[in-house]
């Protein structure tokens, strides 16, 4: 009986899936803004350098997960949302939800800094160093892997000291790797951060590495998440009450 109550509890609480895709809309605007502000303010005198370019991905991301993390999960990336419907963690219905509020918000951040700098925003368009495809493809799969295992590996965790410090580890997964392969690939990690600005300034020449990679590192990850993860938390759920 008290264990169908605190349900009915948990369940009158819980976002309604409107509510989810509007804060991964906000989540996202937020995320693209920042990114895309700071590459096209920087790209011509290089004071942050990429260093500084990795840091406003980290420390931007870890805020937004602390801000909206409780409200939709703060995934922001559609190859996060894939990573978890791989993994079993959402559904269909919502992951499709989800990745079209972040493709939205992406579309609007990358408007907005547009109208503010005009065709200066083509710095923020991720795209592979020398173009070399083969190389942006690898490194964008292999850098979206680590994100997207750490999302899964901290989010989902039923170690309640784990869950709190998410947000540090997600962010700075994404700002290592940003400062790492930022200068190869574009640092995106993510088809919406480089589908908005793509579609703004009209640029899709290599926009298709940043679908494939990230999705394919999404993918790859959750696999691993599962077969390092899952029986255990299985065989946790079977173990009798203390």
């Amino acid at each position: 009986m008290a264990e169908a109550v605190q349900n009915k509890f948990k369940n009158k609480f819980q976002p309604s899936l409107r509510n989810k895709f509007l804060v991964e809309i906000v989540g996202t605007f937020i995320l693209v803004y920042a990114i895309a502000s700071a590459a096209t303010v920087y790209s011509d005198s290089g004071q942050l350098g990429v260093i500084g370019i990795g840091l406003v991905h980290a420390l931007v991301l870890t805020a937004i997960v602390y801000a909206i993390g409780y409200r939709s999960g703060a995934q922001v990336n559609p190859a996060v949302t894939i990573g978890l419907l791989v993994a079993k963690k959402i559904g269909a219905k919502e992951a499709l939800v989800y990745i079209i509020a972040q493709i939205i918000g992406a579309v609007i951040a990358a408007a907005v800094v547009y109208s503010a700098f005009g065709s200066e925003m083509s710095a923020s368009v991720t795209l592979p160093s020398d173009d070399n495809v083969v190389r942006a493809l690898i490194l964008e799969t292999v850098m979206t892997f680590t994100l997207v295992y750490v999302v899964l590996a901290t989010t989902t965790s039923k170690n309640f000291k784990i869950v709190p410090l998410a947000g540090l580890a997600i962010g700075f997964t994404l700002g290592f790797n940003v400062i790492f392969g930022g200068s190869i690939t574009g640092g995106s990690l993510n088809p919406a951060r480089s589908f908005g600005p793509a579609l703004i300034t009209w640029d899709f020449a290599y926009n298709w590495i940043y679908w494939v990679a990230p999705i394919a590192g999404g993918i790859i990850a959750a696999g691993v998440y599962r077969l390092l993860h899952t029986k255990e938390e299985e065989e946790e759920q079977k173990l009798p009450p203390e």
